[in-house]
C-alpha cells in the first residue's frame, strides 16, 4: 500500500462485528444481514445491538455498544440516516475501528443529505475510524467467512475481488458468479464513498495475496490522475478489469442521483483506462468472463489463434469473431495438416479453422486439439463443441437404457470430464490458452468444468474477446 492508503484490515479481517439495528423482523435488513453473517460461518464474535430486544437468532442482544464486553473491530449500522451521526459518535466513544453505514438518505438525495454525510465523516475521521458507505450493501471477506451483506446471498470463496459503485450490480455479480462456480476473495459495495474511495480499496486489494484478479464496476471518480498511477502499479501484480457505466448523459444523471458519483467525460475515462493498463469489459457479466480467463488461462504470447470446431459454421463464426477482435487466424503449418490427415476423414477442412466434420470420437478429438496446440505459429486455441450438455443424445440414451444397451446416461458427464482434463494438461504442457465454447446452459456441467480450472463460454464472440483482452494485457506488461 502507498503511504496515503490506510490499513483496511479492520473492515475485511475483523475479529468482532456488531450490528446496530439488529432485528427479529425477517422483513428488515437488521435481520437479513445478521442471518448472512451467521449462515456464512463468520469466525469472529457477533454482537447484535437493539435496546428493545433480548435475543435474536439465539444470540444475546445488547442495548448499546457500551454494554459490549470488548472493543469491536467492525460495526454495521442499519438505522435511519438522521440517527447515523449519533451512532458514529457512539462508535468513536467505544474505540470501534471501522463501520459500514448501510443506510441511504445522504449525498445522493441532495443538499441536506450531503450536509448530514459531511457531519458523519467529520466525526469518524476525528476518531480515526474507517467508514464504508453510506448507501452501501455491505462487504464480504472469504478469509474470515464474513458476509455482511444486505441481500440473502452466500458467495463462493475464491480468488476474485470486486469493488462496485452499485450495490445491486455488485451483489448480483457475487450471486451469479458463485452459481457459475466463480469464487470471490473480497467484495465491497463502496456506496457514496464519503470516507474510503475506490482507489483505497484498489490499493488494499492489490496487496491482498488471496486476490488474484480485481474487478471494478465504476460510475465516477474524484481523482482521475491518481487512478491512472494506482492501476499502472497494480497491473504489474494482477489484472484490473473495469466496467465503466454512466457513459451517456442519461446514465451520468442517474449515477449522480444513485450514489452521488462524478461521472465526467466519457472520452477522458476511456483515455485514463487505456493509459492505466486496465482491461475494459464491454458488458457487466463480461467482467466475470474475463476474470476466469485471467485466473485459469496462461497469457497468450501472440495474437495467432487456432480454431477447432465440431462443425463448419462455427468455424466461420469463430474466424469472424477473432478478426473483429483484432486476432489473427493463420494457416496451419504443412506438418500439422499432415498429422491431422491421419486423424480425421479425408473431407476435413484441411486448414484453420479445423472442422471435425461432426466426428464424435472422443479419442480423436483431443489428439486433433494437441496437433494444433503444438504448432509453432499458434499462440492460443478456441475449441468449440467439445463440451456437451445432457440434452445431447438424451432421446437415444433413453431408448438404449430402456433396452439395456449402449452407453449409460452418464456418458456425457464422464467424457466431458476427460476432455476437460486433456485441455488442462495441454495448457500446462504448451503454455497456450485453450478457450472452450459450449452451447449448453446446464449449470451442473458448466460448474464442474470451471472447477477443473477451464473456462467455458457460451459464445464464440466472448471467447475471442477474452483472448484479445488477455493478449492486450500481455503486451502492456511488456511495455
Amino acid at each position: 500500500m502507498s503511504k496515503t492508503t490506510r490499513d483496511l484490515s479492520p473492515i475485511f479481517e475483523p475479529k468482532s462485528v456488531a450490528l446496530i439495528g439488529a432485528s427479529n423482523n425477517p422483513l428488515k435488513y437488521g435481520w437479513i444481514i445478521l442471518a448472512n453473517i451467521l449462515a456464512n460461518g463468520y469466525k469472529g464474535k457477533v454482537y447484535p445491538i437493539n435496546p428493545n430486544e433480548d435475543k435474536i437468532w439465539n444470540l444475546k442482544v445488547y442495548r448499546s455498544l457500551s454494554e459490549v464486553p470488548e472493543e469491536v473491530d467492525l460495526v454495521d449500522i442499519v438505522r435511519p440516516a438522521e440517527t447515523v451521526p449519533e451512532h458514529i459518535e457512539e462508535c468513536v466513544e467505544n474505540n470501534v475501528k471501522s463501520a459500514i453505514v448501510i443506510s441511504g438518505g445522504f449525498k445522493e438525495t441532495g443538499r441536506e443529505g450531503e450536509k448530514l454525510e459531511g457531519e458523519m465523516v467529520k466525526i469518524a475521521r476525528k476518531g480515526g475510524m474507517l467508514l464504508v458507505g453510506p448507501n452501501t450493501m455491505g462487504v464480504y471477506s472469504a478469509s474470515v467467512s464474513l458476509s455482511a451483506l444486505m441481500p440473502p446471498i452466500l458467495p463462493k470463496p475464491g480468488e476474485v475481488s470486486l469493488i462496485s459503485q452499485s450495490g445491486n450490480i455488485g451483489t448480483n455479480l457475487l450471486a451469479f458468479g458463485s452459481e457459475q462456480g466463480i469464487g470471490f476473495s473480497k467484495f465491497v459495495s463502496s456506496g457514496n464513498e464519503a470516507d474510503i474511495s475506490t482507489l483505497e480499496y484498489l490499493e488494499y486489494f492489490a496487496e491482498d495475496p488471496s486476490s488474484k484478479v480485481i474487478l471494478l464496476y465504476l460510475e465516477g471518480l474524484r481523482e482521475g490522475r491518481r487512478f491512472v498511477e494506482v492501476v499502472k502499479r497494480i497491473k504489474e501484480k494482477k489484472p484490473v478489469i473495469i466496467y465503466k457505466a454512466a457513459v451517456s448523459r442519461a446514465g451520468a444523471g442517474a449515477a449522480k442521483s444513485h450514489c452521488g458519483a462524478l461521472a465526467g467525460s466519457t472520452k477522458i475515462y476511456e483515455a485514463a483506462i487505456k493509459q492505466s493498463g486496465a482491461i475494459r469489459a464491454s458488458t457487466i457479466n463480461g467482467m466475470l468472463d474475463l476474470a476466469v480467463g485471467f485466473l485459469y488461462l496462461p497469457l497468450p504470447k501472440g495474437n495467432r489463434v487456432g480454431i477447432v470446431t465440431w462443425g463448419g459454421g462455427y468455424g466461420v463464426v469463430a474466424s469472424d469473431s477473432c478478426e473483429l477482435a483484432g486476432l489473427d487466424v493463420p494457416p496451419l503449418a504443412p506438418e500439422t495438416v499432415k498429422e491431422i490427415d491421419q486423424l480425421l476423414p479425408s473431407y476435413w477442412s484441411r486448414g484453420n479453422p479445423v472442422d471435425l466434420v461432426g466426428l464424435i470420437d472422443r479419442e480423436v478429438q483431443p489428439k486433433t486439439l494437441e496437433a494444433v496446440a503444438k504448432t509453432k505459429n499458434i499462440d492460443a486455441l478456441i475449441a468449440s463443441g467439445f463440451i456437451l450438455g445432457r440434452a445431447v443424445g438424451s432421446s437415444i440414451y433413453k431408448l438404449l437404457d430402456r433396452e439395456n444397451k449402449g452407453p449409460s446416461k452418464n456418458w456425457t458427464e464422464s467424457t466431458t470430464k476427460q476432455i476437460v482434463e486433456v485441455m488442462r494438461n495441454l495448457m500446462d504442457k504448451y503454455q497456450k490458452p485453450i478457450v472452450t465454447v459450449t452451447l449448453t446452459t446446464d449449470p451442473g456441467i458448466l460448474k464442474n468444468v470451471l472447477e477443473s480450472r477451464v473456462p467455458a463460454y457460451s459464445t464464440l464472440e466472448t471467447a475471442a474477446e477474452v483472448l484479445a483482452k488477455m493478449y492486450e494485457y500481455q503486451k502492456n506488461l511488456k511495455k
